[in-house]
């Protein structure tokens, strides 16, 4: 994780095979023993790094009245998480599917989250004291423009939290090979590896609108 602060083609969409495959993935992605259980093992440890994250930042005791996009907030398991806090939640997800789950299941909980369809796009020229930037950055078309996109949405003085797989061999044995094709934890296709982004990179996308880079912390899994 990285904190920092055709005629119809959208570049800053993900890839429409990668779209579909989330979009049927909707209704069992608050099922923690269903194909999603990995990202449910994952929230358990981003929601509290997220959290510290932002409370540090601001020099917060919690986070009511602070503002959090989630982008690609899918059925929306960080977003509740962060709502459940206190925050202000906007959660924006290009799945139709999983906007719609992700509404259901906050109304279920009580829950005040705002959910937008569409990508980084929909909330363009507004700002957010804390950007999540979750497990996207690898499945977008345009990169640069996603992640410039993304940046202009950080309010000043505010906060960009960016997860993703590195591209090395390790993500290559272990997301791939192991989680896809060996131990099947999550469906063929999933992740590409050529679209994996290392530190270096992200931290040079950051820094080309002005974000400085002030923390980074990796994770590995642990079967």
């Amino acid at each position: 994780m990285t904190i920092s602060a055709n005629l119809h083609h959208d570049p800053l969409a993900p890839v429409q095979k990668e779209l579909d495959q989330f979009n049927g993935l909707a209704d069992v992605w608050w099922d923690a023993s269903g194909p999603m259980w990995p990202l449910h093992k994952l929230n358990h440890l981003r929601a509290p790094f997220v959290q510290q994250s932002i409370q540090t930042h601001f020099g917060a005791d919690s986070l009511e009245g602070i503002t959090i996009l989630d982008i690609g907030c899918g059925a929306g398991l960080l977003s509740e998480a962060m709502a459940e806090l206190g925050a202000t939640v906007t959660g924006v997800d290009p799945a139709t599917r999983n906007i719609l789950i992700a509404r259901q299941h906050a109304q279920q909980n009580n829950l005040d989250i705002e959910y937008l369809e569409g990508s980084i796009e929909v909330v363009a020229n507004r700002c957010f004291d804390a950007v999540l930037n979750m497990e996207v950055v690898e499945h977008v078309e345009d990169l640069k423009a996603f992640m410039s996109a993304c940046n202009q949405a950080v309010a000043p003085g505010g906060l960009e939290i960016v997860a993703t797989l590195n591209r090395n061999i390790r993500s290559f044995v272990f997301a791939i090979l192991g989680a896809e094709y060996i131990l099947r934890w999550l469906p063929k296709g999933t992740h590409q590896w050529r679209k994996f982004v290392t530190p270096t990179e992200l931290k040079r996308l950051l820094a080309a609108d002005a974000l400085q880079t002030f923390d980074q912390a990796g994770v590995s899994v642990n079967p």
